[in-house]
């Protein structure tokens, strides 16, 4: 078993897609596909079913890739910090458009284990000199066409509302919603964008009785039965999910880096970051 076998696995298994592991190694789809399948051999189980035009992971498939996750974060960590990472002294300067609570998280859990580096974190929607951040998290977008960028998450949107409400547990569509409060995030933000778009489409102009940058806040107005919004997380008791057939949003979020800020400090961040990706 070979690491090279590992990666081949783990990067197929993030995309269930061997071709986009080839093009990532620069080598033919057959090298990845003979790897995994040598792979396979080895541990005595399959780790994808195979159908005619797609392979999609199997429950053999999530452990092995779980399990890597943790290996290759340390790892590529490690490779990292003895490329002299931890010489690298400049502030990572970061824009962060969307999923500011995780990347919040993200960073506390990486300054527990390298309290010397510093960040300039700014959440701003109105930003428009991009050539001041080393990283960008943000949706997918045109305005970063000149960066590089990975997959950092996606996650399924849905609208939510105080729990024990009379719209919780009935089918609806949108259209039905027409005459009830909205709670948004601001204008700029990509959660009224989504909002907007999906309510014009089914005809109307939501009521928005409140707007709240501050997530928490955001919640907290929500969850007080104030007004309907939207959620991509784990509902706590306080919330439930509104089943609206009509509405089905994905929402995929990038980290975007120029290639000439690659390096020190900044690439490792940005491993830890691949590191996190789902």
């Amino acid at each position: 078993m070979e690491i090279l076998q590992l990666r081949y696995f783990f990067e197929s298994a993030k995309n269930e897609n061997f071709a986009k592991t080839a093009e990532k190694y620069m080598v033919p789809t057959t090298s990845v596909s003979a790897s995994v399948k040598r792979l396979e051999k080895e541990l005595g189980c399959k780790l994808f079913d195979r159908l005619s035009n797609r392979i999609i992971l199997n429950e053999n498939g999530k452990r092995l890739q779980q399990s890597l996750c943790l290996v290759f974060s340390e790892l590529d960590e490690a490779v990292d910090s003895l490329s002299k990472a931890e010489e690298d002294s400049r502030e990572i300067k970061m824009l962060v458009r969307a999923m500011r609570s995780n990347i919040t998280d993200y960073i506390i859990e990486y300054k527990e284990r390298h309290p010397h580096i510093a960040f300039k974190t700014v959440f701003d929607f109105a930003e428009t000199d991009f050539e001041k951040y080393d990283i960008i998290i943000d949706e997918k977008t045109d305005a970063y066409s000149e960066y590089e960028k990975f997959e950092l998450c996606t996650m399924r949107i849905r609208m939510k509302v105080k729990a024990g409400s009379a719209l919780s547990g009935r089918k609806l569509i949108l259209k039905q919603l027409s005459n009830q409060p909205f709670i948004s995030m601001g204008e700029q933000s990509n959660m009224h964008k989504i909002l907007m778009r999906n309510c014009n489409r089914a005809g109307f102009t939501p009521n928005i009785v409140v707007q709240s940058n501050d997530i928490n806040c955001y919640d907290k107005l929500v969850e007080s039965g104030i007004g309907i919004g939207l959620g991509r997380e784990k509902l706590n008791d306080a919330a439930d999910y509104l089943d609206i057939t009509d509405f089905d949003e994905r929402y995929t979020v990038y980290g975007y880096y120029k290639k000439h800020a690659d390096y020190g400090n900044v690439r490792h961040f940005l491993n830890f970051l691949k590191g996190k990706s789902k």
